[in-house]
């Protein structure tokens, strides 16, 4: 045995090792630095650029697990955004990973509340009433007033936020927020009473809906603002009283109480779909996706359809459900029907794929990283115990 060859051997495994381990802490200090000069460097320009950082990396590693508790309060609104699910309660708003790790919990205080959310930004306001708060995942950012009775609110892609209000002078007015929570405009509208306000599917447009009458008749009207540009793009009027509008790029869909409509934004109608006298129940989408559309009365399930139209009006699919309807949710590919104890995944095409066994209690159903429940006390992700897949 050659011994020195063996020291030698030694000594440069030891040296490669702590080589490696000078080259390993060199770059974990070089990350950690960069994150602290980034940081510093965001604080010195806004606060709230500082708290999404924050908030990024509090939300990296979360440990959690279903069933969540969920206290007391009823969920009456839910969203999934940033690989995360925000929860709207009548008291607080809950923030929660895709392993059941609650991110964030808040009680809001707000009367009647409703929920907007894209990205890592939500607002929360009250309908009705004149407070609004603007949070991201982990954090309130923003608490507001306004002067009047606030109608509806929406976040765009980019983080702004819009609240639409009745209005004194006029008769609606637009507040507009950037991504730091600072207003920088206010739009003054004068056609009609305001319904709601609806961000793109693409960028920073929002679509302000009002309603007037005339001569008897209901008439709806669209107005195009661009919150980059802090300016008003055009408006077209449609007869009929407007539901819900879902804005793109150079056109947009808007649901009325007895027809959907496809418009550019001069006001030109490239397609109609006609309920034929069906009642509209619900319209869900995911941002320029196929448009899922429930029609029917649960006091009579047995006329309850759900009918699948593609952006450009063309029908995909019908789902013949004929039962109760409970809730309802679409998530890439599938519609998921909720159902007295079951939840049924159907394809666009309408195809029944598989069916979920659930508690009788559930009031409630999302996607997200699995088909989840909400009952009075908890939410619960389904397994595969809970699973039928359908035979073809």
């Amino acid at each position: 045995m050659d011994i020195n060859n063996d020291n030698e051997i030694a000594r440069a495994r030891k040296a490669k090792r702590r080589r490696v381990r000078r080259r390993r802490a060199a770059l974990f200090l070089l990350a950690l630095a960069m994150i602290m000069v980034i940081v510093a460097g965001v604080s010195m320009y806004s606060t709230v650029m500082s708290y999404d950082i924050r908030d990024f990396f509090k939300t990296l590693v979360t440990f959690g697990s279903f069933p969540v508790e969920l206290g007391s309060g009823t969920v009456t609104e839910e969203a999934v955004s940033a690989r995360s699910l925000f929860l709207l309660s009548d008291s607080s708003l809950n923030v929660v990973s895709g392993n059941g790790a609650e991110l964030f919990e808040y009680s809001h205080g707000i009367s009647n509340p409703g929920l907007s959310v894209s990205g890592n930004r939500a607002v929360v306001f009250s309908r009705g009433g004149k407070s609004f708060k603007i949070f991201n995942r982990t954090m309130l950012l923003h608490s507001g007033s306004l002067d009047n009775a606030i109608i509806s609110a929406a976040v765009t892609q980019s983080g702004k936020v819009a609240v639409l209000t009745a209005g004194d002078v006029y008769t609606c007015e637009l507040t507009a927020y950037n991504r730091n929570c600072e207003k920088i405009f206010t739009w003054y509208g004068s056609e009609g009473f305001p319904i709601g306000v609806y961000p793109s599917s693409y960028g920073n447009d929002v679509l302000v809906m009002t309603v007037n009458s005339r001569d008897g008749a209901l008439f709806t009207t669209i107005t195009r603002i661009d919150l980059n540009s802090k300016t008003e793009e055009g408006s077209f009027e449609l007869e009929g009283l407007g539901v819900k509008a879902f804005p793109d790029s150079d056109s947009a869909v808007i649901f009325l109480d007895d027809r959907c409509v496809r418009c550019k934004y001069n006001g030109s109608v490239e397609a109609t779909y006609s309920y034929d006298g069906r009642i509209l129940m619900d319209v869900l989408s995911d941002p320029g996706k196929d448009m899922v559309v429930a029609f029917g009365d649960n006091k009579r399930s047995e006329i309850n359809v759900v009918t699948v139209l593609t952006r450009k009006l063309a029908v995909a699919g019908e789902i013949d459900f004929r039962e109760q309807i409970d809730d309802m949710w679409v998530s890439g590919d599938r519609v998921y029907i909720l159902d007295r104890g079951s939840v049924s995944a159907y394809s666009h095409s309408g195809v029944l794929q598989e069916r979920y066994r659930c508690d009788f209690s559930t009031y409630s159903v999302v996607y997200f990283g699995g088909v989840i429940t909400f009952e009075p006390q908890y939410m619960v992700k389904l397994s595969r115990e809970n699973r039928e897949v359908i035979e073809k």
